[in-house]
């Protein structure tokens, strides 16, 4: 099956790749769109909260006073009362509504993020455990050379069986971290299962760049979240404090009963204008409170930006070590490459063995691994930073 690249769009935007969107379950794309869409109506509804319902009544009455006997007779009516001015209320209330949706917009995006990181992220650990087994075999095979001379040496009474002792413990103790990388492979599968319907074996990784401070402070859903809070409480406070501010209503009715008493219409109209402003001895409370949350909001909107600014230079001072210990283990390899050359010429001159060649051919194998399993760590650590952008 032909393997599937991951890299297109990871670049530019982590959340909207489309082929990153579909490695997630069909479950969960649904459920992220459905929480867009719950936002965006739930800051409809909120957006028009202001506006008064139209009231519909039937109301039909049995009276007594009439001496001839109990008389019923029904009344019909529709009314409305709005109010048109809040001091501001209506304004912030609106704004509040879109400032919400920004909010639930920026959560799930940030949500969607998350999850989509956590799958890159487990491909990436299967790569890296892989390359891990793929290391303790060579080392293995390294070791078995190592136990077939250390026992030839002695049977001919040349060394003692410390040495041979060691040996056998050495490759024992591989074998077990073999099977312990290759359990642990087989959860990393599972948990990849649970949240992608692909085929690990058939994916490839993407390949993830460095970005600039700018880049990443400039797209950072935790700053984005943090600030969408701080605009909705700032709103919110604002919509508190109009409560305790006059509010100026009409309202209108319009009646139609089944018997009007003399001289009254039985089909009327009613019409108000109300000027209201509440007197609270919690009004101090009430707008002390609405201030505060307003002010943590938008304290912890720096803090996620300093937060930010933070985790990237610690990112990028954890990636120049993995830089350092990619180069070391390349250079280690050259080294082992020039050792591989001479030993075959002697071996081919009768002055070496064929399993001094297989071990050199194997460490050099194995610092080649190790520079790959760096590699993908370094790409564990940028992941950190594209699982925050959107």
């Amino acid at each position: 099956m032909k393997k599937l690249l991951l890299a297109t769009a990871l670049l530019v935007s982590f959340s909207r790749a489309s082929e990153l969107e579909n490695l997630l379950n069909d479950n969960y794309n649904t459920l992220f769109d459905l929480e867009l869409q719950k936002s965006f109506s739930e800051s409809k509804y909120n957006s028009l909260t202001w506006i008064s319902p139209v009231m519909l009544s039937f109301t039909r009455k049995w009276s007594t006073q009439v001496p001839d006997g109990t008389h019923p007779f029904n009344s019909y009516s529709i009314s409305i009362n709005q109010p048109i001015f809040k001091s501001g209320g209506i304004y912030y209330g609106i704004k509040f509504a879109k400032s919400n949706y920004n909010l639930g917009k920026a959560n799930t995006i940030k949500q969607k993020n998350a999850l989509i990181a956590k799958a890159v992220e487990l491909l990436f650990k299967i790569k890296q455990t892989k390359l891990t087994i793929a290391k303790l075999k060579t080392q293995i095979a390294n070791s078995k050379i190592e136990i077939k001379s250390r026992d030839e040496l002695y049977n001919a009474g040349v060394s003692d069986s410390v040495d041979l002792d060691r040996a056998l413990a050495k490759k024992d103790e591989a074998e077990i971290a073999m099977l312990d990388m290759q359990a642990n492979l087989e959860e990393l599968k599972g948990a990849f299962a649970k949240i992608s319907n692909k085929n690990p074996n058939h994916l490839r990784v993407p390949k993830l760049k460095m970005v600039s401070k700018s880049q990443y402070v400039g797209n950072n859903v935790d700053i984005d979240v943090a600030n969408a809070t701080a605009r909705a409480q700032e709103y919110a406070s604002k919509m508190v404090r109009s409560k305790y501010l006059p509010t100026v209503s009409v309202g209108a009715s319009y009646t139609k009963i089944s018997k009007a008493q003399p001289h009254t219409r039985d089909k009327f109209a009613n019409y108000s204008l109300t000027v209201s402003m509440p007197l609270s001895v919690n009004v101090g409370n009430d707008l002390e409170t609405a201030k505060l949350k307003s002010m943590i909001a938008k304290v912890k909107a720096k803090t996620a930006r300093k937060d930010s600014v933070q985790d990237y230079k610690t990112i990028n001072k954890k990636i120049a070590i993995i830089n350092r210990r990619v180069a070391l283990a390349n250079r280690e390899a050259r080294t082992y490459k020039r050792l591989l050359k001479s030993t075959k010429n002697l071996y081919r001159a009768g002055q070496k063995s064929i399993n001094d060649v297989k071990v050199l051919k194997n460490s050099l194998k194995m610092k080649r691994l190790d520079a790959q399993i760096y590699s993908v760590q370094k790409q564990l650590e940028l992941l950190k930073l594209y699982a925050k952008m959107r």
